[in-house]
């Protein structure tokens, strides 16, 4: 009885844990991820967008720019010979996600100005356009006017379903490493999941003192 106790509180808690966000980083340096490959949904429960006819396109420029190597990412036109980096860049996600980052590079933007600006959509249908953003550094490239290091994006925010990326920098903005924090699925209440394990627990109890009552019978 008390093994069966055990089994039926064990299967609750492992709902909990099933039930806990994870951390996903993207980098877009998997297999089949090369020069000029478009990227739309081929990551779980993420889309990447763009709009005015372009696309989503990889670019393989690290080095000299300093992400996660060889990708970077930039909208362009499909079947062109090379990403402009110049159009909106949508990323939609199916669950909310929290503390999402990324990197922006290639900017021209002098130090402490704006590249492009932010819009994040929330899980409650509240939308926050405009948010800046910034050059943070001027540590430059082998080529002179351009910055190979990172510019930092964190938006440490929960319920995040959509961003749109908005360059104003005269060359475009490239991206990489995508980092953010998604609850799994399904995800049902903490309260939903100990109900679950409790149900359980009195259920296992009501068989044992059935076939009690039927051996005293």
């Amino acid at each position: 009885m008390k093994y069966r106790i055990f089994r039926a509180a064990l299967l609750g808690m492992s709902l909990l844990v099933s039930a806990q966000a994870s951390i996903i980083t993207i980098n877009f340096d998997d297999p089949g991820m090369t020069n000029l490959v478009q990227v739309s949904n081929q990551y779980p429960n993420v889309t990447f967008s763009s709009v005015g006819g372009d696309v989503v396109l990889i670019t393989s420029q690290n080095p000299p720019y300093l992400g996660s190597v060889p990708n970077l990412i930039c909208t362009g036109t499909l079947g062109g010979p090379f990403p402009d980096c110049t159009h909106d860049l949508i990323v939609t996600f199916t669950n909310p996600v929290s503390n999402l980052s990324f990197g922006a590079y290639g900017n021209h933007t002098a130090l402490g100005q704006a590249f492009g600006s932010l819009d994040i959509s929330f899980v409650s249908g509240v939308v926050v356009t405009g948010i800046p953003l910034l050059v943070t550094h001027t540590n430059k490239c082998p080529l002179p006017a351009e910055d190979c290091y990172v510019d930092p994006v964190d938006l440490p925010y929960s319920g995040i379903t959509q961003i749109v990326l908005h360059t104003t920098d005269e060359a475009g903005t490239a991206y990489d490493d995508f980092t953010f924090t998604q609850a799994a699925t399904p995800n049902p209440e903490p309260s939903t999941l100990m109900l679950t394990g409790l149900c359980g627990i009195f259920w296992t109890g009501r068989r044992f003192l059935a076939r009690k009552n039927r051996k005293n019978t």
